[in-house]
């Protein structure tokens, strides 16, 4: 659906309770710009296809590739749209790190989340089956792109308007956001979500504390003028300033709620048991339990818990 002058925004399927991305194509003087593109996944790569014949578009019509992050719902059909289209991919520094060290090298590094997960209290036998179930995620992201690097800062005609590439880090060390300044636009990835807030991860190869800087970029953004946010899933909204609020209230209230239950002393494990329930699917619990870590990371900064090693795993306690 065309949501603004010359800007079109294609929802993707997921096979995840989340089950569409958006990505959205900016058209420029001559041909296509792409921010975001989508899971490797057979009806996703059907999607393009269906695009591109429904709009007459050629793929060398297609310039650049611009990616919020390197997660695979926005990163996975990167490299086949260059394939077809000769495209220039662009991603922040940071992101490649984590694509060389989870999507090039991920069966060597897989198990690092799992000695993460289980001297957080996570039983054995359910890590073995969480790193088993991210390491299928690997042929979502295949082929790997040749990418170009941005580090934030820079201004870039994309389509037909100038956007200043903004540096969000949090939902990954090196996200970023896409705003036009002169019509207030801000295409937002998984930084700010309408409806539901963007899981801040602690894993092995991320920012020891990425709640802070998610924390922190909230407050950046939400100081801009901005008008209309383009986000990476769910509808077009207007209220980014308000939204900004909700997010920040909503970490604040789950990091007192976080220590609460750290007062007299548990793993990350069961206190993401109590957040989140015990009827997640892998990949959820995955992300629950990354997030159960960035919560505790923040609070052990701050010196509201504590953490001590005792046995075999590590015990958080409320200062």
């Amino acid at each position: 659906m065309e949501i603004d002058k010359n800007i079109i925004k294609l929802m993707l399927p997921l096979p995840f309770r989340l089950d569409y991305i958006n990505c959205y194509l900016l058209r420029g003087k001559e041909g296509w710009d792409i921010i975001d593109s989508g899971l490797n996944y057979p009806p996703a790569l059907a999607a393009w296809e269906k695009f591109f014949k429904l709009y007459n578009i050629r793929y060398t019509d297609i310039n650049n590739i611009y990616l919020t992050h390197y997660h695979p719902d926005h990163y996975g059909t990167a490299g086949w749209l260059q394939a077809l289209t000769g495209a220039s991919v662009h991603i922040h520094r940071a992101e490649n790190a984590q694509v060389e060290q989870l999507w090039k090298k991920g069966r060597l590094n897989f198990p690092l989340v799992g000695d993460m997960f289980n001297e957080h209290g996570m039983p054995a036998t359910l890590t073995t089956e969480v790193v088993d179930n991210l390491s299928e995620i690997l042929a979502n992201v295949q082929p790997h792109p040749i990418l170009s690097f941005l580090d934030g800062g820079e201004e870039i005609e994309i389509g037909l308007r100038l956007f200043k590439i903004l540096h969000t880090p949090g939902h990954s060390d090196g996200h970023l956001c896409f705003f036009c300044e002169a019509e207030g636009l801000l295409i937002s990835g998984d930084h700010i979500l309408p409806h539901i807030t963007s899981n801040i991860g602690l894993w092995p190869t991320s920012h020891s504390n990425p709640l802070e800087h998610y924390l922190t970029s909230l407050e950046m953004t939400g100081c801009l003028e901005v008008k209309k946010v383009l986000p990476g899933h769910g509808n077009v909204f207007n209220d980014c300033a308000g939204r900004v609020d909700q997010l920040i209230r909503h970490h604040r209230q789950r990091l007192v709620s976080i220590a609460d239950m750290a007062a007299n002393g548990s793993t990350a494990h069961k206190i993401c048991e109590l957040l989140f329930g015990e009827d997640l699917k892998l990949h959820e619990l995955r992300f629950a339990m990354a997030e159960t870590l960035a919560h505790l990371a923040y609070l052990e900064s701050r010196g509201k818990v504590i953490s001590k090693r005792e046995g075999e795993v590590i015990i958080y306690r409320k200062v």
